[in-house]
Formats: structure tokens, C-alpha cells, sequence
């Protein structure tokens, strides 16, 4: 099971983990604990020190963007004497937190990292440096960072003076776990999930425009825990004038996303009183139509208004946004509504996973989830492949994604 569903589960079966209890925290204190097995192969070694590593990793996701969230353990004679993840961008990163913990028993030890070491200057020194120079015998890690500056050189790197390299160790386990950061550096957009929390007839509030809350809050707990995983979230201009969300993270720990508004026309922008999801920094997508004194007034407020093309309604293109939108770098796009902008991702085909919690209630003559959408025949519909199906509390819950891996696979 992916990372992402083993964490998921977790916080439905023990949320209040996720609220008092820091992650670094307890991923650091399992990895420390994790020691030599009797009798554990190598295979079973790789296994559960890169476990540890991915732990690491998924405990800091959402804190280090534009830059990935990397675990990284030291391992000496089966024990983990050094474990990390990335600090928040311009601090250190993940190998070279491990390796300090570790000391002087990082000499000879084995360094597990859930993705290639990077071996150029940036903010921080190259990580392949910091591992020749510790004394390590050998790195093995998950996955080859596909960024053009990197894509094998920390390996080659690391062979040339002397450090035995395995690449591709627990390859899944680490592909899953940077599967924004990789689909962002091989796409050049970014990884977008939608999120619908419905009645069971599928609508998104009832005929008055009232939607709170048709999930409870187990659900809504969920909804705060995708924000914290990623890069920045996006709604709609109505979503924004009618509900004036905050588009932060409250009911787990986490680090807020940052906010992008799909608005045409900067209609936000004469919103009074201001809104509160236009805070300094956010993004806010538009097209031509968009008044200058609009944009002017959103610049003022600390606000990057982004000119888009528009499609054939004058709307926002969506494929135009995401292209847009990866040019930042937006790592992970979070799409939360209304039903106009879930209906316009679903229609481009601009989505890689769907979080859609359904509540058993009934709106009758609601606001439907997709909006303006139809499709010919059932045949020509296109078929979602259900990935996990779970209560939340008093909901339903299934993650889907837009076909089965089989029939995704060439």
C-alpha cells in the first residue's frame, strides 16, 4: 500500500496523533529504535532501514516545498545510529542531518536515502560532499533524481571516490513517496488532487448555497491533512466571494498551503471587506478580461495576480494554469472547488488523484459536484478506478484515480 494510504489510515483510526504529537518526532524515535534483527537477510535490511527513511520523509512533506522532503538513515552493523529529513528550503539537508546524528559512527556505515544525493551547489553544499567526506562505505537509495542537474551525477559521483552505490533499493516505496516532486520534474506541472466532500445524490451544497458542513469532522480532519501535504490549494472566485475560507491547515499539524484563486476577472479583487485567502503571496489565476485597476489592487495587497489563456467559455484554461503554475515551481496542486473548477479539471483530464468523501444525507435540487459536464453514452463516461473506500467517521470515503494501472500501462 502506498505511504500516502498507510498515513491515511492512520489518522482515521488515531487522529489524535496527528494533532499533539510532532511526526519528525516519532519517525526519529522508531527510526533509533529500529535495531538488527537475528537472522535478517539483506533483503530484509534494506527493507526496514528504507522504511525508516520513508517514515522520515513523509513526516516533513509539505514543509520543504519547492524542494523535496528527503529521509535519509545511517546504518552500522544493522543498527540506525543517524536518522533525518529535509529541512524547510536553505536549511539541511536530509544526509547531512543523519550523518551529524550519527558521528564518528557514520565511518564504514551504510546511508539509506529514499532519493539520489544531490551533488550541486544550491543553498546548501552538495550532500554527495558532506557523505565522501563522513567516510561511509556505502549509499544506497530509491530513486534517481530526474532534475536536470542532477539524474545520476550524485551516483557517479559517489563511485568515483570510492563509496559503493545501489540505486533503486525499494524503488516503489520511494517512487510513491516523491510522486509530486517526480511527476512535477518529468511533466513540469504540477501533481494535482481534487478534493468533493458530496451528499450521496452528489451535490456540493444544498439549492440556498449552504454547505456547511455536509461531512463531519473526521472528514473535515482528512481535508486539513491533504492541505498540509501539499504544495498550494486552489477554488474558485465563488467559492472565495460567497464562503471567504482560509485555505489553512487547523485540524492536523502542518504547514499551510499557499493559496491559488481561479478568477477570470479578478472579480476577489473588489471583494469588502478583503478576503482572507488573499493573503501576501498568493496566486491568483485570470485572464485577459481582468480590469488593470483589478490587478493593481491585488499587487498592492502582496497578491501575484498570473495572466492565463482563456478557453472557449473565457474561463481560466486549465492546462494554460498548470503550465503556469509548474513554471514557479508549484510542486502539488490541492483543488478543492467549487463545482465549476472540479467540473473544468475533470473535463481536461488534469488530474492524477481524487479524494471524494460522500455523506449520507440527501440535497435533492442542489449545487451538483460537476457542473455543465455530460458525456454521450455510459460507454463513452469515463471510468474511475477506486483505490481505497473507507468510513470516515459517519462518511464515505474513496480515493480514485482516473483508471485502473492496468489499463494505464502500455
Amino acid at each position: 500500500m502506498r505511504p500516502e494510504l498507510v498515513e491515511l489510515r492512520a489518522l482515521i483510526e488515531r487522529p489524535e496523533a496527528f494533532v499533539g504529537v510532532d511526526a519528525t518526532i516519532a519517525a526519529m524515535q522508531a527510526a533509533l529504535a529500529s535495531g538488527p534483527v537475528p537472522g535478517e537477510d539483506p533483503a530484509a535490511r534494506d527493507e526496514r532501514c528504507m522504511a525508516a527513511a520513508a517514515l522520515l520523509a513523509r513526516a516533513g512533506t509539505g514543509g520543504t516545498y519547492p524542494n523535496p522532503c528527503v529521509g535519509a538513515v545511517v546504518v552500522q552493523g544493522g543498527q540506525i545510529v543517524g536518522a533525518g529529513h529535509s529541512a524547510p528550503t536553505g536549511g539541511a539537508h536530509a544526509e547531512v542531518r543523519a550523518l551529524l546524528q550519527a558521528g564518528a559512527r557514520a565511518r564504514g556505515a551504510t546511508v539509506y536515502i529514499t532519493l539520489e544525493p544531490c551533488s550541486h551547489q544550491g543553498r546548501t553544499p552538495p550532500c554527495t560532499d558532506a557523505l565522501i567526506a563522513a567516510g561511509v562505505a556505502e549509499v544506497a537509495f530509491g530513486v534517481q533524481d530526474p532534475a536536470r542537474h542532477a539524474a545520476g551525477r550524485g551516483s557517479a559521483l559517489l563511485t568515483a571516490a570510492g563509496v559503493q552505490v545501489r540505486e533503486g533499493v525499494c524503488l516503489p516505496l520511494c517512487a510513491a513517496v516523491h510522486e509530486h516532486y517526480l511527476h512535477h520534474e518529468r511533466s513540469r506541472r504540477p501533481f494535482v488532487t481534487l478534493k468533493a466532500a458530496t451528499s450521496l445524490d452528489g451535490r456540493i451544497a444544498a439549492s440556498s448555497g449552504d454547505s456547511k458542513w455536509i461531512t463531519g469532522e473526521p472528514a473535515r480532519r482528512v481535508g486539513h491533512w491533504l492541505r498540509a501535504r501539499h504544495h498550494a490549494i486552489a477554488v474558485g472566485a465563488d467559492t472565495v466571494l460567497r464562503d471567504d475560507p482560509r485555505l489553512d491547515v487547523r485540524l492536523v499539524r502542518g504547514v499551510d498551503p499557499l493559496p491559488v484563486i481561479v478568477d477570470s476577472r479578478l472579480r476577489t479583487a473588489a471583494a469588502d471587506p478583503w478576503r482572507q485567502a488573499l493573503r501576501p503571496g498568493a496566486l491568483v489565476l485570470h485572464t485577459e478580461q481582468a480590469p488593470e485597476d483589478r490587478r493593481r489592487r491585488m499587487l498592492d495587497a502582496g497578491v501575484q495576480p498570473i495572466l492565463v489563456e482563456a478557453d472557449e467559455r473565457g474561463r481560466v484554461a486549465i492546462p494554460q494554469a498548470l503550465q503556469a503554475l509548474g513554471r514557479l515551481p508549484i510542486r502539488s496542486l490541492l483543488v478543492e472547488g467549487g463545482g465549476h473548477l472540479l467540473a473544468s479539471f475533470v473535463a481536461a483530464a488534469a488530474w492524477e488523484r481524487w479524494y471524494w468523501f460522500q455523506a449520507p444525507l440527501l440535497l435533492g435540487d442542489g449545487a451538483p459536484v460537476l457542473p455543465g459536464l455530460s458525456w454521450p453514452s455510459v460507454a463513452q463516461s469515463p471510468r474511475l478506478w477506486v483505490e481505497l473506500s473507507s468510513r470516515v467517521g459517519g462518511d464515505e470515503l474513496r480515493v480514485l484515480q482516473p483508471e485502473s494501472p492496468a489499463a494505464a500501462a502500455p
